[in-house]
């Protein structure tokens, strides 16, 4: 085998390694938007006004509005997905 042809299948094997791990990153993620999306269905009610009260009784601040509230939320379903994730696939 020649050199060349030595590092012509380097430069294939990391291409494939390359599109492999990209290919793994979007599934990752599409794994992790999906199970978000379905965490902040969950928030879904008429009682989020009770928690948007709570929040700022805890964080001792009136500016906190719908659009914080859901800003949290979705931080949180995503840290959530996030974490179930590695947990169900990377022992």
């Amino acid at each position: 085998m020649s050199l060349q042809r030595a590092v012509e299948n380097n430069y294939e094997k990391a291409y494939c390694n390359m599109m492999n791990d990209a290919e793994m990153q979007d599934a990752k993620e599409e794994w992790i938007e999906s199970r978000a999306e379905e965490l902040i269905k969950n928030f879904d009610n008429d009682n989020d006004w009770q928690i948007i009260e709570l929040l700022k009784i805890k964080l001792e601040s009136k500016s906190i509005d719908a659009d914080i509230y859901n800003q949290f939320v979705t931080d949180i379903c995503y840290s959530q997905a996030k974490f179930e994730f590695n947990k169900k696939f990377k022992h």
